[in-house]
């Protein structure tokens, strides 16, 4: 069997053929479920326990996962039921640290165990969750032929000793790339401009929003305090550094510390003297970010295809009727560049895939029916529901019914999907499917908005770092590093820009992080990193 590469299953996705038989090898799903119906060797019923952090938009309209059709029927194919449990919103990481302390386990639980102190390994040594190798090889069919043609995202699900601790969430296709640059597309009409794609030509659009259109904060940005990683500036990229932790060559680097840096700092400098920046940008949040945009105060921020172009795009004519956005790509510093730092997710989403645990009397049950989830039934089911009831085939393409698109009761398309289907958010199998995306992107400016981020994606693996597993002891010193030194780097960030802090200054500041030990976290990452490498 020929390797399926990344795009090639984006587009065996997009025509429908992601079939079992084609990406997993198991063609016969029926049988496939018979035997978890009827595991071998069982007398008695199985059930589950299952435990993961319930999605808002989900906890909108079910109080658990049982209420949502898709489980509902999974347990009608599979004869297992399953109850779920889940923490209190906002509680998820506390609930989660008492649930383990408690050792009272329930058979499988959904969490990000890369986050777990130690790492997957501590996890499995701690006697909280097990080894998958020996059953996934075994019981899990679908997955395996996944990550046989896919060694790249089968290195990023292991640790570094080539254990499998979860049946992950794997993200395909288009869904990675869902944020990028947004700006005011009926201004650049109004004012004869074009999508700008360099730094200087950046500078000439936010200066004419700011001349011609009056707007006070022309590019709005906020510090994300939480991920620092993220481009939520998305400027920065197009001086080849990044905003945290970044590889140049397969070597870590943190950005603060790079004389490019400087350079950028100094660029958005001149931006906030000509008052092409937003002024407030250190003290922003999303919500600001959302009021100024909609309001004419500012004309291109960082943003999201749902909850960004989605919202201003149904709002925005409440202030201007002919109110219109579009997506610009990652900026670079010459014509004919292509963007390297790009705002895009793992295909491995950590906080979407489930571990079983060492108290599962049934492991072998529990992986078979994950792992339906890799199959083509499985897929359908996850993404689109039930055929006839949540979504009908059109032609081969499976279109959502009116209980999703123009729901009875007027719930929007995010919640009426959490009702029937897990499409729209991280669980273990595919990470939804393009034909999802085509009918929950109902903007045409959405849609182009994920081409256009998405075109040079692939050239965020050269300075993305991977999703590697410290140990227990270098997460800890990482953490007491990290928490001094960024929450410094924010200040300074800021300090700089507003031209509080002279920029001749840099090189002091730069002997300060020194100071707080930042190379000792960079050697941490880089012996992190080479460990990933060499995983099996």
């Amino acid at each position: 069997m020929k390797s399926v590469t990344e795009n090639h299953l984006a587009s065996l996705l997009l025509t429908g053929m992601l079939v079992g038989g084609l990406i997993t090898g198991c063609t016969d799903n029926d049988s496939y479920i018979e035997s978890v119906k009827s595991p071998a060797n069982s007398s008695e019923k199985i059930k589950f326990t299952y435990w993961s952090p319930l999605n808002p938009n989900a906890a909108s309209v079910v109080q658990h996962l049982g209420e949502v059709e898709m489980y509902k029927e999974m347990e009608k194919r599979s004869g297992i039921p399953i109850e779920f449990n889940h923490p209190p919103q906002g509680n998820e990481k506390e609930q989660f640290n008492l649930l383990i302390a408690s050792r009272d386990l329930p058979d499988m639980i959904e969490f990000d165990w890369l986050s777990y102190p130690g790492g997957p390994e501590k996890a499995i040594n701690d006697g909280v969750i097990i080894k998958l190798n020996d059953l996934i090889n075994q019981h899990a069919p679908n997955l395996k032929q996944f990550l046989n043609d896919n060694p790249d995202i089968a290195k990023e699900v292991k640790t570094d000793s080539g254990t499998m601790y979860v049946i992950p969430s794997i993200g395909i296709g288009k869904v990675n790339t869902f944020s990028g640059p947004i700006i005011r597309k009926d201004w650049l009409d109004e004012l004869g401009l074009s999508v700008p794609e360099t730094l200087e030509e950046w500078t000439h659009v936010l200066w004419s929003f700011k001349e011609k259109k009056g707007a006070t904060a022309p590019y709005t940005t906020y510090i994300d305090k939480t991920d620092p990683s993220k481009l939520n500036d998305f400027i920065v990229g197009a001086f080849g550094v990044g905003r945290d932790f970044y590889l140049d060559d397969g070597e870590v680097k943190y950005g603060p510390m790079e004389p490019k840096f400087k350079e950028y700092l100094n660029f958005l400098r001149g931006w906030y003297k000509e008052g092409l920046i937003d002024p407030d940008f250190g003290a922003n949040d999303m919500k600001t970010i959302d009021a100024k945009m909609l309001s004419g105060k500012s004309g291109a921020a960082f943003g999201f295809a749902g909850s960004g172009i989605g919202v201003y795009m149904k709002n925005g004519s409440k202030y201007n009727p002919i109110y219109n956005l579009g997506a610009a790509q990652y900026p670079v510093l010459k014509k004919g560049d292509e963007p390297q730092f790009i705002n895009s997710a793992n295909k491995y989403r950590t906080h979407g895939s489930t571990a079983i645990t060492a108290t599962n009397k049934n492991p072998e049950e529990a992986v078979k029916w994950l792992d339906y989830f890799f199959s083509e039934e499985g897929h359908m089911l996850k993404n689109f529901g039930i055929e006839g009831v949540s979504y009908k085939m059109d032609k081969g393409y499976p279109k959502y019914t009116d209980l999703i698109m123009k729901n009875p009761y007027k719930l929007p398309v995010s919640l009426a999907m959490t009702k029937y289907t897990r499409a729209n958010y991280p669980s273990p199998g595919f990470v939804n499917d393009d034909r999802y995306l085509e009918q929950f992107y109902v903007l045409e400016q959405q849609r182009e908005a994920i081409q256009i981020w998405g075109e040079f994606e692939g050239n965020v693996e050269n300075v993305m770092l991977p999703l590697v597993s410290a140990t227990k002891e270098e997460s800890e010193q990482l953490a007491k590093i990290m928490a001094e030194v960024r929450s410094f780097s924010d200040e300074m960030y800021t300090r700089f820009i507003l031209g509080e802090e002279p920029i001749e200054n840099y090189d002091q500041f730069v002997s300060q992080l020194k100071m707080m030990n930042i190379e000792k976290a960079i050697q941490l990452q880089q012996a992190a990193v080479e460990r990933y490498n060499k995983r099996p």
